[in-house]
């Protein structure tokens, strides 16, 4: 394995940490939110320029990954 990609491959690991992390920060939010009372079910969420779409984001991911086990397989 390349030198390149072994670099690619912690640069991913790091990022994914944050990645993990920020997401559990996120679920803990969202749980003291849950603890603070009922939300206003008639309010519509603003949509912000930094929405992501889930699906496009899942499918990159996904390509990355086959990549990734590809190059680990072949050494």
């Amino acid at each position: 394995m390349t030198t390149a990609i072994k670099e690619s491959l912690t640069n991913l690991n790091t990022a994914l940490q944050k990645l993990e992390m920020s997401a559990t920060d996120m679920q803990d939010n969202l749980k003291k939110k849950a603890k603070t009372g009922p939300t206003d079910l008639f309010s519509v969420p603003m949509k912000s320029n930094n929405d992501i779409d889930a699906k496009t984001i899942a499918s990159r991911l996904d390509g990355a990954i086959a990549k990734v086990e590809k190059l680990l397989r072949e050494g």
